[in-house]
Order: C-alpha cells, then structure tokens, then sequence
C-alpha cells in the first residue's frame, strides 16, 4: 500500500525546493533567478509547480514589488532548511558509521574580521581531531548569517548581528580595535606630528560594508564623528585588496591592527588624536539544529574557551 505522503517523498523534485529556497532568502522571483543563474520563468515555473505538488499557496504576488511568504510558506521554508542541511552534512553524519569523530566542519567568518583570537582555538581542536577537517570560509557579513540559516555552516564569525534572525544565537566576543594607515604616497607616512587638515581633507578606501548601513557602520561613524578623510573613493571586499589599494594609492584607510601587521609591509599607521575605533565582534549559532557529533565537539571547545555558545536541545 502506497500513502500519499509516501508518494508526495518519491516524485518531489528536490530542485523546486531548493528554488523555493532561495526566492524566500532573496525575497524576489529576480533576484533568486540570478542567484541560481537561471532564467526569471523558470524560477517562477519551479515555484508554480511546487505549489501544485503541495497544493498550498507559498508566495503571494503584489504588482509592482509586493512579496509576502504565506504562513503556509513560512512553515514550507523551515522544513526545506532542515532538509537542506541534512543534505550538507550527510558525509559528516555517515563518516567511519559514527565511530570515530572525523568529517568536515564549516566555519563562516566576515571578511574584514581579524581572527587571531578565534583561528589558535581551531587549529588546538583540529590537532586533538587529526581526522577532521575544517573549511573556513571568508565572506561579507550578512553571508555568514544566511550561512547558518541555510545549514551550511557550524558557526559563524561576523561583526553585525541581524535581531530579527530569532533562531541564531549571538555571543558577544572581544571587540577589535581599528587603525588608520596611509602608504608611502600619502603626505601623512612617516608623520608623527600630523597635520589635522591634511588628515581631514585625505581621500577614503575602505569595506564594501563600511558604509552607514553596512557591517562596519561603526568606522563611518567614527570617521564623521572625528573629520577622519573626506570623500570615499574605493571599496574593497577582503584585506588583502584593502591594504594594497592603502599601500599604493594616496587615500588613507582603517583595518583592524591584527591585518595591518600581518598584510600591510608598507602601511603607516596614523596617529590620530582620538580614541581609536572599536568594531563589535560576535560568534552565531543555530539555536535550533541538530548538530552531528563532530559539529558538537567543536562548538563545545569553542564554549570552552569563551568563543561560542552551545545551542540548545530541541524539542520533540
């Protein structure tokens, strides 16, 4: 005897849900098109047809830029979540039939992130796990969250926390002192007793998320606050883009002083008259996954040392 849930598990194409997917964390039939490289009918055929499978209405569609999830599709979108992360860590769940703590662990961590704190933890945990192995992986900001949301990743790094994303858990870490530097073309190198007006009226590079709106917010702030540089004329997406643009142009540009030591040999840090700039700093979890043993492990290392915060059991 065949049950009609038993039939709905056989023929349902796992593609229409991961469209499905996708469109609610891009909140758009476009956007969701261009991020699964596909065309715009498809996205919205595949939305078509899995409304029909489950006969359930999951997106109402406004004119112009309406777009609301059902309740029906809110409900639809966590259980595809949970599906999709056990898809991701099936290698982990499987690895040596669960006798021995081995498999993968993602990691997410902003790109702009300075993570001479947290990287030592990691490696001392891989050490007492030699079969495991850790991918770390540098994106920007609202990536690492949405990282977690899609069950992708362990445990994120970043340094902006989203209060409407209830099911992750942020702990609060050291926050990380920012500096600004200048190259060897920037009137200020080598300057001990700086000019302020020279110093105010400097061209800016920073992060793409350096920007009122952004990540790094709080640099922007700090920077009108104090009439640090004037106009921003370039962006850069990780440090190492970020310390060249400072060493070779005549613009000046804050990073975390871990990044300048490291990345930047020819980077002169500022000595501006002021408080230098801190940036919040903060560990995510899933509140509500289920971890496999070794993502257990790690994040129960990680609390130990005061990085992370285990989530809590969930209820049957």
């Amino acid at each position: 005897m065949s049950f009609p849930l038993d039939r709905l598990a056989m023929q349902l194409d796992w593609n229409l849900l991961l469209t499905f997917m996708v469109i609610v964390q891009e909140r758009s039939i476009t956007a969701a098109a261009n991020r699964l490289n596909v065309s715009q009918p498809s996205v919205s055929a595949a939305l078509r047809r899995l409304e029909e499978r489950l006969d359930q209405r999951l997106v109402e569609r406004g004119g112009g830029q309406a777009f609301r999830v059902t309740r029906a599709g809110e409900a639809v979108y966590r259980e595809v979540l949970e599906i999709y992360g056990g898809v991701v860590r099936l290698n982990d769940l499987t690895a040596d039939g669960g006798r021995a703590l081995s498999g993968t662990v993602v990691v997410h961590r902003s790109s702009h992130l300075e993570m001479d704190d947290i990287t030592p933890v990691l490696e001392d945990f891989r050490r007492q796990h030699p079969d495991v192995t850790l991918s770390i992986r540098s994106t920007p900001c609202h990536e690492v969250a949405q990282a977690l949301q899609q069950r992708a990743s362990s445990v994120g790094f970043c340094t902006r926390v989203d209060p409407t994303i209830q099911r992750l858990r942020a702990k609060p870490l050291r926050s990380q002192e920012f500096g600004v530097y200048c190259g060897p073309e920037h009137p200020l190198f080598r300057q001990k007793d700086i000019d302020l007006a020279v110093l105010a009226a400097s061209d800016v590079v920073g992060y793409e998320e350096d920007r009122m709106a952004g990540a790094l917010s709080a640099l922007t702030v700090w920077r009108v606050r104090h009439g640090i540089g004037d106009r921003v004329i370039a962006a850069a997406t990780g440090i190492v883009d970020l310390s060249e643009l400072i060493e070779s142009g005549t613009a000046i540009g804050c990073m975390a002083r871990g990044h300048a030591i490291r990345y930047g040999a020819r980077l002169w840090q500022v000595p501006v008259p002021v408080p230098p700039p801190l940036v919040d700093v903060f560990s995510l979890v899933d509140a509500e996954r289920h971890m496999t043993p070794v993502e257990t492990a790690l994040l129960t290392h990680l609390e130990a040392a005061g990085l992370a915060t285990l989530p809590r059991p969930r209820s049957l």
